[in-house]
């Protein structure tokens, strides 16, 4: 009374430790339970799957496991376009947009730095980041392996990389994006859209050297930050253009 599992790409770095080792996977049947309660027990988050098959033959997260069942578990699949539904996400989002846990924190700053919409706040708990999925949906990106579990999670990430960078290289990776169509336009610290704002109207607010050197400015209207195009920007730019 046994089934076989085989967990495709990198996601059997992903399982619990005693799993890591064996690709496939023959487990005992022991219980009813359905196909994703079983790749759960593994340790694998259910957002990292992305596709899975029984005996060839597609399947959602409700199948049930039976015995003599060969499973095949995939991965996303580079680009990853979420607007498009599928059999295990009948309801995609509507555009890319993120919420992102404070174990990858610093991982916001450079996706608004992209132009991309991003939730972040370092106090916010799971429970928080759960209530904010509850009234939008967007994709989690997370090294919590416990949070991506959740049910509220549809659309998530454990993020593999380890420097703010290389993560924003594999997120920009996996959905294919090789030119940033808004990159700079966000603010860094709460995420609201900058405006232009002529220098006179903020002279009062700026230093000697930045009133001489610099014209062009941006405000947050949200949290009041200014931002102009010092070498900051150009940092910024070699970082987004890897």
């Amino acid at each position: 009374m046994q089934a076989t599992y085989h967990f495709h790409g990198d996601l059997s770095r992903l399982l619990r430790r005693r799993w890591r080792g064996d690709n496939p996977i023959i487990a005992p049947v022991s219980r009813a339970a359905s196909i994703k309660d079983v790749i759960e027990a593994f340790g694998l988050p259910h957002t990292e799957v992305h596709a899975i098959t029984c005996n060839g033959r597609p399947v959602d997260f409700s199948w049930p496991v039976r015995a003599s069942q060969h499973f095949d578990i995939l991965p996303a699949a580079a680009p990853w376009d979420l607007t498009l539904p599928t059999l295990l996400r009948p309801t995609p989002l509507n555009s890319l947009k993120f919420i992102v846990d404070v174990n990858v924190g610093r991982l916001a700053r450079y996706l608004r730095m992209a132009g991309f919409d991003t939730l972040y706040h370092p106090s916010w708990k799971d429970r928080d980041i759960l209530q904010a999925l509850s009234l939008e949906q967007r994709l989690l990106l997370s090294r919590n392996l416990d949070l991506l579990k959740r049910k509220q999670v549809v659309f998530g990430r454990a993020i593999r990389a380890n420097s703010p960078p290389e993560q924003l290289r594999e997120v920009l990776d996996l959905f294919g994006i090789a030119a940033l169509p808004h990159p700079l336009s966000r603010c860094l610290e709460c995420n609201a859209l900058l405006d232009p704002v002529p220098k006179a109207d903020i002279l009062h607010r700026l230093e000697p050297l930045t009133i001489r050197y610099f014209d062009t400015f941006c405000i947050c209207r949200h949290c009041d930050k200014i931002y102009w195009t010092g070498s900051h920007v150009d940092r910024m730019r070699q970082v987004l253009t890897g």
